[in-house]
């Protein structure tokens, strides 16, 4: 049984006893709100000892086959924040202006021959993958194509800013 599972399962029980304890000394209202409340509890209980099955079942599996889906999940800086696009305009001032919730990118490319990615918002570079991550996923994944998300913008103000 999951800690979560026990703890809601704990609440019902201490509110059924309260709504059974408070009915006979003549607080009908609060019996029955104490009683509907264990009821939620348990219900909920109930309900996340189920969702565990639920979930492994629709979890996408990895895959090794031409054009599966491959579930991995990596958190990693990006690297090269502090650097110019070659347009002139500096990543910093880039990062300061977004928010968290921007949709990035990942663009791979080759860089000195060797494999490389760019983590773009928009047209915009906000810095790469490290060399050797992405020559690890490179070699790993050839032909995959990788979904990012920002977690955390970190730094601003007198720090240089960065994301996660």
């Amino acid at each position: 049984m999951a800690k979560k599972q026990i703890i809601l399962y704990g609440a019902a029980a201490l509110f059924a006893v309260s709504g059974i304890v408070a009915l006979p000394g003549g607080n009908i209202t609060g019996g029955i709100g104490c009683l509907v409340i264990a009821a939620v509890c348990a219900f909920f209980g109930k309900r996340s000892g189920e969702m565990p099955q639920e979930k492994k079942a629709a979890a996408p599996k990895p895959a090794a086959a031409s054009g599966s889906r491959i579930a991995e999940t990596i958190r990693t800086k990006i690297v090269g924040v502090t650097f110019e696009n070659e347009d002139g305009e500096n990543r910093q001032d880039i990062l300061s202006r977004m928010t968290g919730d921007e949709d990035i990118t990942v663009e791979k490319y080759t860089y000195n021959g060797e494999p490389a990615a760019y983590i773009k918002w928009g047209n915009k570079v906000l810095g790469n993958l490290s060399a050797e991550l992405a020559k690890d996923l490179a070699m790993k994944y050839p032909n995959a194509r990788y979904a990012a998300e920002i977690l955390e913008i970190s730094g601003g103000g007198y720090k240089r800013s960065g994301a996660i």
